[in-house]
């Protein structure tokens, strides 16, 4: 015999809407009661009638995060928080790779999947304007990941970047580094930087500030750009910088985990120690830092947060059934800790 909804609320002593609520996550309901109810739901081996759902609704349950560089290890810890944020919520969540630098891209995703599958999307839109990214979501709910944008249109949810890069080259020149290097970054004047909101720009930001703090200003040289933050092309740039005799650096300061992990293997070939010579710190937090040799020191952001907020940010959004942008945008900045470990913990 088929379980229904009024089977589950007797169980569960409330009422069929209530349950309705639970399961597709509206705040409504509080968090703990709906956790129980979903936990009766699961023993009782209910399952909702997802296409007469969407008929009635006019809803899919399933929302979408498009990110750049799904092998990346940040994207893939951040997409596996928001699975387990969306299921806590009662939906499904898909995920989408963004092609770098392609915007037509990041149109389609928005245009083709988002609109006619998902009913909102979490979305790394790097080269759309805000009102690209309003006409092409058509109404549906979006939040933005490091929007670039001054309190923008949409919601958004902000990696700590200035802060965190600031404290990273601070914790460099605590420890006694006085020749510091930025890998991954692109050198800009600070007014030039001021006037950007790209999250390289920002956390270069975040550098100029600590060097300005401690009389300093960063030089050009002190620089590696890289095209892409990538492990490959941070390991050969930084191998080309010591091979030509400009490497004079005591202290790195990576853009990304991913950058610094291919920066270890450049200067481990070329006989450079970690941290006696050179002390590396990364920015990300993600696990791989706790395993590679010598582990990583990072500005840990709190990747789980970036995901519940998301998703918790456009679940709430879809159930208002709001068309277009919020009247009132919620932009929120996740918190960072400084975790140092074998990379640069010297000792005086």
């Amino acid at each position: 015999m088929k379980v229904t909804m009024r089977d589950v609320a007797k169980a569960a002593g409330v009422s069929p809407a209530s349950v309705s609520f639970a399961l597709r996550g509206d705040p409504r309901i509080k968090p703990e009661t709906a956790q129980r109810i979903r936990d009766i739901a699961n023993r009782m081996n209910y399952s909702v009638n997802a296409t007469a759902k969407s008929l009635r609704s006019g809803r899919t349950g399933v929302i979408e995060a498009a990110v750049f560089q799904l092998d990346r290890p940040f994207y893939s810890q951040l997409l596996a928080g928001i699975s387990n944020a969306a299921l806590e919520h009662g939906v499904q969540a898909v995920a989408q790779q963004i092609s770098t630098g392609k915007i037509g891209h990041e149109k389609s995703i928005l245009e083709k999947v988002a609109n006619q599958f998902c009913d909102g999307v979490i979305l790394s839109a790097g080269g759309l304007s805000n009102a690209e990214i309003m006409e092409l979501s058509k109404g549906k709910p979006v939040v933005l990941l490091d929007d670039q944008s001054y309190q923008g249109p949409f919601d958004s949810v902000f990696t700590p970047c200035e802060d965190g890069a600031e404290a990273a080259v601070t914790h460099l020149f605590d420890i006694g580094c006085q020749n510091i290097g930025l890998v991954g970054a692109e050198f800009r004047p600070f007014d030039q930087a001021l006037r950007s909101m790209r999250v390289v720009d920002r956390r270069l930001i975040g550098c100029l500030r600590a060097f300005e703090r401690h009389g300093l200003k960063l030089a050009e040289s002190a620089v590696v750009p890289l095209d892409d933050w990538d492990t490959d092309d941070a390991y050969e740039a930084v191998s080309k910088t010591i091979s030509g005799g400009r490497f004079t650096f005591d202290g790195l300061f990576c853009m990304t985990d991913a950058v610094a992990f291919g920066v270890l293997r450049a200067l481990r070939e070329h006989g450079i120690r970690v941290p006696d010579d050179v002390a590396v710190i990364g920015f990300d937090g993600v696990h791989a830092g706790e395993y590679v040799t010598p582990s990583l020191s990072t500005i840990a952001v709190n990747i789980d947060e970036i995901a519940r907020q998301s998703v918790s940010i456009l679940c709430r959004r879809i159930n208002e059934g709001r068309h277009g942008a919020p009247a009132m945008p919620k932009h929120v900045t996740v918190g960072y800790e400084v975790v140092v470990r074998e990379s640069s913990a010297r000792i005086h």
